[in-house]
Order: structure tokens, then C-alpha cells, then sequence
């Protein structure tokens, strides 16, 4: 297997083995988890000590298994705000909070603005919709709100309806389902251990509960975290074993990009490419078949190895805008597939051509209806990365 693909001048050499052209630790436990055997705590350890060029190996096992276990084609989903600003809670990332001054103002959408980002996000081939809101969680009149929304689009089967609304009751999850929200997204954000570092408002505790709640209801599970948080590779592995335990269907992996007026900014160095790509590397190793979707930060913290995050292990991505900042352009990232060789996978299951010459140029949302065109993205332009998460 090897040997094909080896110049001609080591191509006789049966005498020495893979290892010789490639990182041994890669290699075995590449060929262990395609064989169907999961890594051990102590295996995937074992990964977090491979640096500089060993990477390259990593890489190319990961995508072995993304192919073998997702497919070789890509999905992506998009997301705009429903209710955006004012949080209750401290998280230290979130511009969102009301706790910190940042730029982010309190606002709200309009079911039509809903019904028309959907639409927007559709045309640019995502097979998921999510509406996010700000706050711990959401009432019952912010249910009500919502609802039309949800029946709508669930109605349409065309694409999928996710919500990112902060901690459920068991109620309320039941609800969402009953209304047609066919995924519920959130995030542990990072460890046990290093999460009372991160937040003090609520605990690591309450957001593993809204996970098994939203689980108990039916409802698809999404849950990763952000990366860059001051955590060390022990948080990270903890973070991963445990979103395996609990049956997150998607993993989104974020790269905190600290916001002006946030707790973090100016206190964390970012994440250098390679170390984001061995992240993602690393948790498609741990959790071969999930689908793991790369968020907030790709832009900043990737940059112009952000293709490359398909080759690392990732298998689908957030695109257009993220919550009060404009991301890349759907245009841009269909661009970027049709450079690849890859295809988008639907939510129907279809797979089909990325489409550079007829994708939007900009994210849901930012088309806005009647003469409120472009209202959704006023309070945008000109700002830093807010919010480079999926949370709620």
C-alpha cells in the first residue's frame, strides 16, 4: 500500500517497513481505529505528544478515518441570532454578556426575518438552520415566539431546524420537538475541571443535564467546545471522552479569537494553525463517526490553512456569519470546495456540486425583506469578531 505511493528510488527497498516513511504512533493507531477498536485515554495521549512534521502523518490518518467513517463530501449548517445581547451569565468568552461592555446591543428578530435568513441559508446549500439566543434559557413566551418558525420550517423538509436557546426543562425540550426542532445545540465549552475558570454564573453540571434532557426528548445532540481558553491537552481530552459518553451526534470545534471588553482579551495568546489542526486531528481519532462541524474562529485562527481542516479531520463547518460578526462569504467557501474535489451533502441526503458562480455572497440573514434590507446586519458592520462560538 505503501510503496505506490513512495518515489521510484525507495520503491525497492521491501526491506523497510511503513514506519520507516511514517510516524509510527499515527500509523498504529490510525490502522486501530479504522479496524473498529477505540482509543484508550492513555492512546490518545499518546497523540498529544506528536509535534512538528509527525503532524502530517496525524493528518493523514485523520482523514483515513473521516473518509472511512463520514464520507469524503462535506456538510455545513448556518445560524443567525434570535434574541442576541444582555446575557445573564458570565462567560468570559461571550460579548454577549451583559456583564462586559462590548459592542454587542440587545436585539430581536422578527419571524419573517427568521423565515427569510432560512431561506438565505438554503440557497447557500446548508442542511441545518439554527436560531440562537442569548440567555440561560428561554421562557415560555420566547417558546411561543419561536414556534411558527419552527413548524414552518420542519413543514418544509428542507432543511434541518436546530435552536441554540441555553438550558432546557424537560417541558420545554419536549416542546421544541413537538414543534419540529430537530437538533438542540450546546456546548460544554471545556473541561470539568477548567470550566469554574471560564463561568461562575452556572455549572459544568447544568450543561451536561440540558444535554441528557434534550437527548431523553429525541432530539439530535450538537455539542464541542472552544479552544484557547487557557485549557492544557488533559481539559482537552476530558472534553472529548465525555462528549462521547454522552452521544453528541455533532461536535462543533471553536477557536476563541477574545473579544474586546471580555474578561479573555489580552489574557490568551491564539491558537497557532498547526495546534488548532491537532486539535481537530486529534478528536476525529477519539470520535470517528461524529460529525465534527469547525465554528467560530476558523477564519482568524486558520487563515490560509483553512482547507486544510477537512484534511485534519473535520467534516463539516459553519458557513456565512456567525452571531454578531460577519464570516466568510458562502461564495467563498463554496470556492474553496470546488478547489478541493468535494462535494456538499444535503439534508436530503443528496450530494452535489459547490457552486463558487451562483452561491450568496453573503451570510443569512443579511438580505433582511422590504425596505428593511440588510436591518438584521446594521448593528454588524465595522465590528470586530464578537462571538466566535455556537453556544447558547
Amino acid at each position: 500500500m505503501y510503496k505506490q505511493a513512495m518515489p521510484d528510488t525507495l520503491a525497492t527497498t521491501d526491506a523497510l517497513p511503513a514506519s520507516a516513511f511514517m510516524n509510527d504512533t499515527a500509523m498504529r493507531l490510525g490502522i486501530q481505529v479504522l479496524s473498529g477498536t477505540p482509543l484508550t485515554r492513555d492512546q490518545a495521549r499518546e497523540l498529544t505528544q506528536l509535534q512538528g512534521n509527525d503532524l502530517y502523518d496525524l493528518f493523514f490518518w485523520a482523514n483515513k478515518i473521516r473518509t472511512h467513517f463520514v464520507g469524503a463530501n462535506a456538510k455545513f449548517c448556518s445560524i443567525v441570532t434570535g434574541k442576541v445581547g444582555g446575557c445573564s451569565e458570565d462567560c468570559s468568552y461571550c460579548s454577549q454578556s451583559k456583564h462586559y461592555e462590548t459592542h454587542v446591543k440587545p436585539s430581536r428578530m422578527r419571524v419573517d426575518e427568521m423565515q427569510s435568513a432560512a431561506e438565505e441559508a438554503l440557497a447557500s446549500g446548508a442542511s441545518s438552520f439554527g436560531i440562537v439566543n442569548s440567555g440561560r434559557g428561554p421562557t415560555d413566551k420566547e417558546l411561543d415566539w419561536m414556534e411558527p418558525f419552527f413548524r414552518e420550517a420542519a413543514e418544509g423538509g428542507k432543511i434541518r431546524p436546530c435552536a441554540t436557546l441555553g438550558e432546557l426543562k424537560p417541558d420545554q425540550a419536549k416542546r421544541l420537538a413537538d414543534m419540529g426542532v430537530q437538533r438542540i445545540n450546546h456546548n460544554l465549552e471545556t473541561s470539568r475541571r477548567h470550566f469554574g475558570n471560564v463561568v461562575s454564573t452556572h455549572s459544568y453540571d447544568d450543561r451536561v443535564n440540558t444535554i441528557r434532557i434534550a437527548k431523553e426528548a429525541g432530539l439530535s445532540i450538537c455539542s464541542g467546545g472552544i479552544f484557547g481558553l487557557g485549557e492544557d491537552w488533559e481539559d482537552r481530552l476530558d472534553m472529548a471522552f465525555e462528549l462521547k459518553e454522552l452521544g453528541a451526534d455533532v461536535v462543533p470545534i471553536n477557536f476563541l479569537n477574545a473579544i474586546q471588553g471580555t474578561p479573555l482579551h489580552g489574557k490568551r495568546d491564539n491558537l497557532e494553525p498547526m495546534q488548532a489542526l491537532k486539535i481537530v486531528a486529534i478528536y476525529r481519532f477519539i470520535l470517528p463517526d461524529r460529525e465534527l462541524k469547525i465554528a467560530g474562529g476558523r477564519e482568524t485562527i486558520l487563515r490560509d490553512m483553512q482547507s486544510w481542516m477537512f484534511f485534519a479531520g473535520g467534516s463539516s463547518f459553519l458557513i456565512g456569519n456567525y452571531l454578531t460578526t460577519f464570516g466568510r462569504t458562502p461564495k467563498q467557501d463554496h470556492q474553496m470546495l470546488a478547489d478541493l474535489g468535494m462535494k456538499i451533502h444535503l439534508f436530503d441526503e443528496r450530494e452535489v456540486e459547490a457552486t463558487p458562480q451562483a452561491a450568496p455572497g453573503a451570510g443569512a440573514g443579511a438580505l433582511g425583506i422590504g425596505a428593511e434590507a440588510n436591518s438584521l446586519m446594521v448593528r454588524q458592520r465595522g465590528s470586530v469578531m464578537a462571538l466566535p462560538i455556537i453556544d447558547g
